[in-house]
């Protein structure tokens, strides 16, 4: 885990005539000014297992490399009391939530044996997970090592799809999400039922056994050699995921389904008569010393792998998904190389009890023990300390807790990495850093980037869902800052989430910047991302985080959406629309998920379609009382059968709590003809008079006088 900064950060949105705020308020354990906390998640639980409950700070010693530290913050969080609340309502310290990975070793297991965990696994995220908490899905293999399927969400519906799949099966339409949120897209569009997929993956199973009968074909070749070979290489893949999970704020549980290796590969194994006589008179090269005695190098392989995850605050929970098995069982001819129930789970313990984790085995249903280990992981303790620094980078600083509790056992992280340069981190770990800071909010300001978000209807597929433009508006000073060489890249995730925490849509961009041409563009101006998402009618969050590739500096922004019922025919009025001039910066318009941005808008974007010429529209737009400005009003259904002199039109200037404050001076100066789709766009000029410095919205109104039908939208601006 490493050393974080937490600092309160508040932005207000107005949103539809009302004010938001863009981040909300995380755990009162935070930081303030430039002072530097660590928080320690521990977890207290008796000789049963069962969570010990009304401690306070009084009650635990906290130690850092060895010397006794004051505790300056202390939070307690019960999951269990939280579990009867929404998943929209559940505030969650990101240090204290817990983050399940669930792991499928598709190298050192059967079949019959994955796709019965599988089902298990399936379970546990649809039914056993609290509805605070994340899990993530990966696989392992020797061909391809850690493959994160779908990386820490609450989202069930990704969640259950990868499970159904593990990432082998061709038919299924991919994301290609770089940050894993999504996995695959057909859930999407048919808006996240989860048991909608349960037939189709049981349909699936026969393709998954061939595949996998295949990869376990490989296993069969050699055996000794070989196989100390692949146990090397998974040692080797699990250590580097335990580096990259210290990413990820929080302790990890992951949950490890496997039948595990055979341990003598570890510790070795008994003298043959043969090979004793050879000892007695002194033949010793014609003993296979690594066979006999294990390997001292994977020993120390396989210790300094668990010590990385107990670094990155990770706990391995090993299950051995054989089940229930005879000796017998291993004499099938298409399983000889795999060992019997001792030597399986033996290395299997080897792997979890060095994390402090342990081994469920011998289990045919697994839904007993998980649910032990959401009990046991129900109630956190968060404890937080002001550290020293030694200014050494990437130094690990070794932590120890202690509990004043009769009988207790403690767990909590072996420790805290000082920050590392942001180009040292390896892709695993940037991609898990942003998906972090996204999946829990995390407030992130080295770049305040704004966002401007609006639904417009259209039909799609014979129904009628929102296109939402999103506007994400960069300044470039604070983009360039640290940056050096000749080009720049910045990194752009949009994600939409339901109330539910559903991945509902989103689109992603990297580009990459010459700087040589552009950087006095940038210093002087923004810049200017445009995309779109799809969504059927509902309330959202709306996530967006920017990165500059080079330097790791950051900004996440999050506002909560709503997108209305079109109800065929009926007025709508789409958020008035500010406009300011082009010149200056940089625009890139995102041409579809995974496409290259081009110079410029797009024809298409009902939010550009609106501009005027010489102007585009503004995330958060600036006026100055007595100077107008120019809006677009974007207004569907509103009498196209009548003339122009039907409409009326009239305008309010809000406080920033929503209180009117007056008329609004506008004028109509355009209007564009009626589309067919009922669309017409209204150009007007906006003069603010007598305003303090301050934000407010406009809020406009507009009614067809032939049919009294009318409507009004409200829109943010800002008076310097």
């Amino acid at each position: 885990m490493k050393l974080r900064s937490f600092v309160f950060l508040w932005t207000v949105v107005f949103l539809f005539g009302g004010a938001a705020k863009s981040q909300e308020a995380g755990s009162p354990v935070r930081e303030t000014a430039e002072v530097v906390l660590v928080e320690v998640p521990v977890r207290v639980v008796d000789r049963e297992g069962h969570p010990v409950r009304s401690l306070s700070a009084n009650d635990f010693e906290l130690y850092d490399d060895g010397r006794r530290q004051p505790i300056l913050g202390f939070d307690v969080i019960d999951l269990a009391e939280k579990a009867s609340r929404p998943a929209a309502s559940q505030k969650v310290n990101p240090a204290a939530r817990r983050h399940f990975l669930i792991l499928f070793d598709l190298s050192f297991a059967r079949p019959k044996s994955i796709l019965a965990a599988r089902r298990a696994a399936k379970e546990f995220v649809l039914s056993g997970m609290g509805d605070g908490d994340f899990a993530a899905v990966a696989t392992y293999s020797v061909e391809k090592g850690v493959r994160l399927l779908v990386t820490f969400s609450g989202d069930r519906v990704q969640l259950a799809r990868a499970i159904d799949t593990l990432g082998i099966s061709a038919s299924r339409e991919f994301a290609g999400d770089p940050l894993s949120f999504a996995f695959d897209l057909s859930s999407l569009v048919m808006g996240g039922d989860v048991a909608r997929g349960q037939g189709r993956s049981e349909a699936a199973a026969a393709e998954m056994t061939d595949t996998l009968q295949t990869m376990a074909s490989l296993t069969r070749a050699r055996v000794d050699e070989y196989s100390r070979g692949r146990v090397r290489q998974l040692i080797q893949s699990f250590g580097g995921l335990g580096r990259a999970l210290d990413a990820v704020e929080g302790r990890k549980d992951v949950i490890y389904l496997s039948e595990g290796f055979a341990s003598r590969l570890l510790v070795g194994t008994r003298y043959t008569e043969q090979e004793q006589n050879w000892l007695l008179y002194g033949e010793t090269w014609k003993v296979d010393s690594d066979k006999r005695f294990g390997s001292s190098p994977l020993r120390a392989d396989l210790d300094e792998m668990t010590a990385l995850f107990r670094r990155s605050d990770c706990v391995i929970h090993a299950v051995d998904i054989g089940g229930i098995r005879a000796e017998t069982d291993m004499n099938n001819e298409n399983e000889s190389t795999f060992w019997g129930p001792k030597e399986s789970e033996n290395s299997l313990f080897d792997i979890a009890s060095g994390t402090g984790g342990e081994v469920l085995r011998n289990e045919n249903d697994f839904h007993a023990g998980l649910q032990a280990l959401i009990t046991r992981t129900s109630l956190v303790y968060v404890l937080a300390f002001r550290p020293e620094k030694t200014g050494k980078e990437g130094k690990f600083h070794e932590l120890k807790v202690k509990v004043k509790a009769h009988g207790a056992r403690i767990s909590a992280r072996a420790g805290y990495y000082e920050r590392r340069d942001f180009n040292l981190y390896s892709p695993l770990e940037r991609s898990l850093t942003a998906a972090d800071i996204i999946a829990n909010e995390i407030a992130v300001s080295d770049i305040p980037a704004r966002v401007l978000a609006l639904p417009f209807p259209r039909q799609v597929e014979g129904k009628i869902r929102a296109i939402v433009p999103v506007l994400v508006e960069i300044p470039g000073d604070r983009f360039l800052a640290g940056q050096s060489g000749p080009r720049a890249a910045a990194e752009l995730y949009v994600y939409a989430t339901d109330l539910e925490n559903r991945l509902r849509d989103f689109f992603v961009q990297s580009v990459g910047i010459d700087l040589a041409i552009n950087r006095a563009k940038l210093e002087r101006g923004s810049l200017k991302y445009a995309g779109q998402i799809s969504l059927p009618p509902g309330d959202y969050r709306l996530r967006v985080l920017v990165r500059n590739s080079q330097t790791g500096r950051a900004g996440l922004t999050v506002q909560a959406l709503h997108v209305p019922t079109f109800a065929d025919g009926q007025p709508y009025l789409v958020q008035p629309i500010f406009l300011e001039p082009a010149n200056g910066g940089i625009l890139l318009q995102v041409q579809g998920r995974g496409k290259a941005p081009a110079d410029g808008a797009a024809s298409d974007d009902p939010l550009f379609r609106a501009s005027s010429q010489g102007l585009i529209p503004a995330t958060l737009p600036s006026v100055q009382p007595g100077n107008p400005s120019s809006v677009s009003v974007v207004a569907y259904h509103f009498g196209p059968e009548h003339g122009e002199g039907t409409l009326k039109m009239g305008a309010q200037v809000l406080s920033e709590e929503g209180r009117p404050l007056g008329d609004g001076a506008i004028t109509v100066v355009g209007r564009s003809p009626v589309e067919a789709d009922g669309r017409q766009v209204l150009l007007v000029s906006f003069t603010p008079a007598n305003l303090a410095p301050g934000r407010y919205a406009l809020r406009v109104f507009l009614q067809d006088a032939s049919t009294g039908r009318g409507g009004h939208a409200s829109a943010p601006f800002v008076v310097r």
